[in-house]
């Protein structure tokens, strides 16, 4: 069997599902490929980027066309259909961190060599032009797995709805969009694409429950179901280590408490990193520290140490195995990597309860918060600080749900159904 991964860029939440899955079939003599439409590192094997102008005709026509139909949408003598930031339809006060995906591509992904020569394609987190939906789902015969890695495969183009439910009915109510009434018109976009494909072709699987549920009751995939894989991960990587020699490999102290925080962008605030510095600011725990993983930290320097955003999964294993306590205070999740990672380690962790990561904490691994509730998350971060924790209990427990091997068998079961 050859199958082919697409997701749009080799880094982030989905990405590194993507990335581990498809090692994880090459480790098992599965032919595997990813392609990608941005790649920042060189380290995966049969990795490769999508050289969309040299799909499908000549090279220097191609980049001719585009710019012709880009300069059109910037006038706006033809619909805006860039998957950027920059789209026309979206309020550019809601662009920095309220991600809204079209669900157009200007080139056919259909038309790369190793897309034509899959037995299955795995979609994965295909948005900002990886797969135009109506070419895709229109003319693909192949069978086709997609996980759902949040919202947007089932919405206008929200990646998250928050409280709001529409997509229940329809189109989500898009308040990225100028024109909501828009949202109708990109929805149907998408549900009529996906409507005639049959269930056998299309499989969907979710790494939580709670986003599966979300995505079988919506108008979108309403009658299909959705099967719970979680992501998987390197147990060899990500595993326990001591945490006094974790400590002194990162040239961190080794006398006080360290609190870590990780995402991609530590300034979303979807991440709730202005929650955990409000919590924290109240604490009467002594001698804490918080340690920060991700790009765009602009934090007090008395307040945290900052990393950056680190790729290299051994270090980022060793910045969790230092650490006392995984703060995740996000305001909107499907299944957080970071949390499975953080619990590989054997580190308990502390995170508001909300979309599917109550079925990753519990009371012997971390506690949970109510939503925005900073004095219930301070109460939890010192409860977890006060309390000695079976780290290696912790590992175990995750290596039997996140193991990648584990979670390679049961993709390759969806992909010989």
């Amino acid at each position: 069997m050859n199958v082919v991964h697409l997701n749009t860029s080799d880094f982030g939440g989905a990405a590194v599902a993507a990335i581990q899955l498809h090692q994880a079939l090459l480790e098992k003599g599965v032919g595997s490929d990813l392609l990608t439409l941005t790649r920042t590192r060189n380290d995966v094997q049969r990795h490769h980027l999508v050289e969309s102008f040299a799909l499908n005709g000549s090279l220097t026509w191609n980049r001719m066309r585009y710019k012709i139909l880009r300069g059109l949408e910037r006038t706006g003598l033809v619909q805006d259909r860039s998957n950027s930031p920059s789209n026309r339809m979206l309020r550019p006060d809601r662009k920095d961190h309220e991600i809204f995906s079209f669900p157009f591509s200007w080139f056919s992904i259909l038309d790369h060599p190793l897309v034509q020569q899959a037995d299955l394609i795995h979609l994965h987190w295909v948005g900002y032009g990886m797969v135009d939906h109506r070419d895709f789902f229109g003319r693909c015969t192949k069978p086709i797995v997609w996980t759902l890695h949040d919202m947007n495969p089932f919405t206008a183009g929200s990646h998250h709805t928050d409280e709001d439910e529409s997509y229940r009915d329809g189109p989500d109510r898009s308040p990225q969009l100028k024109d909501t009434r828009k949202a109708r018109l990109l929805w149907r976009y998408k549900y009529d694409a996906v409507r005639h494909v049959p269930a056998q072709q299309l499989r969907l699987v979710a790494p939580s429950h709670w986003l599966a549920d979300r995505a079988m009751v919506s108008a979108m995939f309403k009658g299909r179901s959705c099967t719970v894989i979680p992501n998987g991960f390197d147990t060899r990587i990500f595993r326990p280590k001591d945490r006094v020699e974790a400590r002194k490999e990162l040239g961190l102290r080794v006398d006080t408490r360290i609190i870590l925080f990780n995402a991609l962008d530590v300034a979303n605030p979807r991440k709730g990193m202005q929650h955990l510095l409000a919590a924290l600011r109240t604490m009467g725990t002594p001698d804490v520290q918080l340690v920060s993983v991700g790009h765009r930290g602009t934090l007090p320097q008395q307040e945290a140490i900052e990393f950056g955003f680190v790729q290299d999964p051994s270090r980022l294993a060793t910045l969790y195995a230092a650490a006392d306590v995984f703060v995740l205070p996000s305001v909107a999740e499907n299944l957080p990597n970071t949390i499975a990672e953080a619990h590989l380690c054997g580190t308990p962790v502390v995170a508001f309860a909300v979309g599917g990561i109550p079925e990753q904490v519990h009371a012997g691994n971390g506690r949970l918060a109510p939503l925005k509730d900073e004095v219930g998350l301070r109460h939890a971060v010192d409860e977890v600080l006060s309390l000695t924790w079976d780290r290696d209990g912790i590992a175990r427990e995750a290596a039997a749900r996140y193991g990648r091997d584990r979670v390679a068998e049961a993709y390759l079961r969806q992909y010989s159904m």
